[in-house]
C-alpha cells in the first residue's frame, strides 16, 4: 500500500492537516499511532495498514516526530515499502510560543489561548531551535542520499486556507510523490480548531522586547523567524 509519512513537530499544524485528510475517500490518516510511543512500530503499522485495506482506504499518512527514535523512524516508516515523506513547517518563533502556551495550561486542543501571554527565555528557545533544525535537518540529509523528494507544506501558506484550498494542496503535493487523490465532493470532516487567533507575535509574549534583543544578542534572530529546513 502507497503511504506518506509526515515528518514534522510539535505545535506545526499537522494536527490540522490531518483531520481534514479524512475527507479523502482514499485516504487513511493516523497522527496518533505512536502516541504512547514506538514500541512495535512495524506491527503497529501492519494492522493499521491491514485495517485501512478493510476500508478500501489505499493511501495511509503516518506522523512522525522527534518523540519518536531515529532508528524507528528509518526502520519501520521511510524504510517500508511504498513509503514516501513530506515535511510539515512551520515558522519557528511561532511554533515555539505556541508551544510555550500550550505547555503552561496543559491545553493542547480547543482551548482558546488568544488572551494567554508567556514569558520566553533566549537560552531555552536557542537550545531548541539547536534540536528543531537539527531533526529537520537529519530527514532532508537520509531523503537527499537516497535521491527521494522531500516536498514541504508550510503551515503559513497552506495550512492556514480554508479546508478545500487545504486538501488541494495536499492532493498537489501527494501528486509530486507519484500519488493521485481524488478531491472530495464534500467535506464532512473539519479540522482543528485554531486556538490562538492573535497574528503579532510580539502581542503573545510578555517580555517580547527583552526577549527580541536577546535573540539578536545571540545572533539568532533570522533563524527565529525562519523554517528549519
Amino acid at each position: 500500500m502507497d503511504g506518506i509519512t509526515v515528518i514534522t513537530s510539535r505545535r506545526s499544524g499537522a494536527g490540522h492537516l490531518f483531520a481534514l485528510l479524512r475527507n479523502f475517500e482514499a485516504v487513511a490518516p493516523s497522527d496518533g499511532l505512536f502516541a504512547d510511543g514506538g514500541q512495535d512500530a512495524g506491527g503497529r503499522i501492519d494492522l493499521f495498514e491491514l485495517e485501512a485495506r478493510a476500508g478500501q482506504k489505499s493511501l495511509i499518512v503516518l506522523k512522525a516526530t522527534p518523540a519518536l527514535a531515529r532508528d524507528t523512524i528509518e526502520a519501520a516508516l521511510l524504510g517500508r515499502p511504498g513509503m514516501r515523506a513530506v515535511f510539515v513547517l512551520r515558522r519557528q518563533i511561532d511554533t515555539y510560543v505556541s508551544l510555550v502556551k500550550a505547555t503552561a495550561l496543559d491545553a493542547w486542543r480547543d482551548t482558546d489561548l488568544t488572551p494567554v501571554r508567556v514569558k520566553l527565555d533566549a537560552g531555552h528557545f536557542a537550545s531548541w531551535l539547536d534540536e528543531q533544525e537539527a531533526w529537520y535537518a537529519h530527514w532532508k540529509s537520509w531523503l537527499e542520499r537516497r535521491a527521494l523528494p522531500a516536498p514541504a507544506l508550510r503551515y503559513e501558506t497552506h495550512l492556514t486556507l480554508p479546508p478545500d484550498a487545504v486538501l488541494r494542496r495536499f492532493a498537489a503535493t501527494a501528486a509530486q510523490l507519484g500519488i493521485s487523490l481524488r478531491m472530495p465532493a464534500a467535506l464532512p470532516f473539519a479540522g482543528l480548531r485554531q486556538q490562538d487567533r492573535e497574528k503579532a507575535v510580539a502581542l503573545k509574549v510578555k517580555n517580547w522586547p527583552e526577549f527580541s534583543k536577546a535573540l539578536v544578542g545571540r545572533g539568532i534572530e533570522k533563524r527565529a523567524f525562519g523554517y528549519p529546513v
